[in-house]
């Protein structure tokens, strides 16, 4: 651990953090809870191999250059093209634009307040809003949160009144310039109140001369009563990426979650905590997610579900496609606490290796407390079916579009599920185009 404490982005953190002027800070509160986090961060540093969650995902390689935490000047018109690039194609959606984790309202296309409601988070966070629902015990002595807690300055807050169902969905799309190193670290906070529903869709994009850039984000969701939340995490991003995200989910009694998460081909580095609560009866989880790994890319999926009430669901389903030295990590764990009587879980993780290269871990887990439960988990990793490969061929199609069939089929038990038929659309046309410039390498 200790190369970390001697790397020139740890000691410029330090730095800056001890040089910060705090007389800018007019919220003690929040100045208190910076330091605590800051300490927590300075004692242990960055994530090594040694801490068990992440032994598969070394983050020493992807921290050696030095980072500016200072945005510069940006180019107006080619904000507006990537936000047109980044458009969903015919998705009928309100649009949330944010630019380096700054709200821009003239980007972006939103309701009367009416049917949700959009802040900046800087204007929210000393109210008591705000202090009601950023505590976040699961993340206690999580490194890259804790930097977070310390560094935040920008996000965004999203309310959705009680018995409103937002009429259509909201694309939220992530801006980031890069005309050197940045590192970004925006948190933001999501409240969908008593009986409404949403469907959120995000997505990001960095701009600039392919510099290198690490975002640490950090999301907060709470879902009350009776309420529905549909939130799509779409991750196309460029080579020189690294994404660090972790979505904390609260639940409420009788409320429904659903989450899909699609890793492709990109980002060098991708790393993704869920942590969803039900801290309700009857609440419904439902994640799914789609990785699909190529180059020598490095993508990690944890997830955490906590049954802590009776009555309660949840299903989990993640399926990985590797090519070329991909690198993929699963890691999902459902904890059954003992109050949680009659709950059903179900989590599934599947991986198709399609290069003698690539690498999976996976590591699904159960801890069960409670006695009147079901619950399973399963894991497989394999390669194509030679069979079912032979079969296809046999009734006259091509070796790669029977590649192409059988992945598809592989992947259909995720995509079938997104019940927004342009998304699904979307997803699937990224998908293919991936597919195409990656199977043709092994093909």
């Amino acid at each position: 651990m200790a190369d970390q404490f001697t790397t020139p982005f740890y000691n410029q953190l330090v730095a800056e953090f001890e040089n910060a002027p705090k007389g800018e800070e007019t919220n003690s509160e929040l100045l208190k809870s910076r330091e605590d986090a800051f300490e927590l961060f300075k004692a242990k540093g960055f994530p090594t191999s040694k801490d068990e969650d992440w032994k598969f995902t070394n983050l020493t390689p992807f921290l050696t250059d030095t980072f500016s935490l200072t945005t510069g000047k940006v180019d107006q018109d080619q904000v507006k093209n990537a936000v047109n690039a980044a458009v969903i194609p015919g998705l009928d959606a309100w649009m949330l634009v944010l630019l380096n984790g700054e709200v821009q309202f003239d980007l972006s296309v939103l309701p009367e307040a009416d049917q949700f409601n959009v802040q900046p988070l800087e204007e929210v966070i000393s109210t008591e809003v705000y202090k009601n629902y950023i505590t976040c015990k699961e993340a206690e002595g999580n490194r890259m949160y804790a930097l977070n807690a310390a560094f935040f300055t920008n996000g965004y807050f999203l309310e959705v009144p009680k018995n409103i169902v937002v009429n259509k969905p909201v694309q939220i799309i992530h801006l980031y310039t890069a005309a050197e190193n940045m590192f970004f670290q925006p948190r933001h906070l999501i409240i969908v109140n008593e009986n409404a529903k949403a469907e959120l869709i995000e997505v990001s994009v960095s701009l600039g001369n392919a510099q290198r850039v690490l975002m640490n984000s950090v999301s907060q969701v709470t879902v009350k009563e009776n309420a529905n939340l549909i939130q799509y995490t779409i991750q196309d991003n460029a080579a020189e990426d690294r994404l660090i995200n972790y979505n904390h989910v609260t639940q409420e009694r009788s409320s429904r979650y659903d989450n899909f998460t699609f890793n492709l081909p990109g980002a060098e580095l991708i790393r993704n905590n869920l942590e969803i609560v039900l801290n309700g009866t009857a609440t419904e989880t439902h994640l799914l997610g789609l990785y699909l790994v190529a180059g020598h890319q490095l993508t990690d999926n944890h997830t955490a579900i906590h049954h802590r009430f009776p009555h309660c669901d949840s299903n989990e389903i993640y399926k990985g496609v590797l090519l070329d030295k991909g690198k993929a990590v699963f890691n999902g764990k459902v904890f059954v606490e003992r109050p949680a009587q009659k709950t059903n879980a179900f989590q599934q993780n599947n991986n198709l290796l399609l290069s003698d290269k690539a690498q999976v871990f996976a590591k699904p887990q159960l801890e069960i407390f409670a006695d009147d439960v079901k619950c399973s988990h399963g894991c497989t990793v394999g390669q194509f079916d030679p069979e079912s490969l032979f079969y296809l061929q046999s009734r006259g199609i091509s070796e790669e579009s029977a590649r192409k069939l059988l992945v598809e089929a592989f992947m259909f038990d995720v995509t079938q599920k997104i019940e927004n038929e342009v998304v699904k659309g979307y997803v699937q046309s990224l998908i293919y185009k991936k597919m195409e410039n990656s199977l043709a390498t092994i093909i």
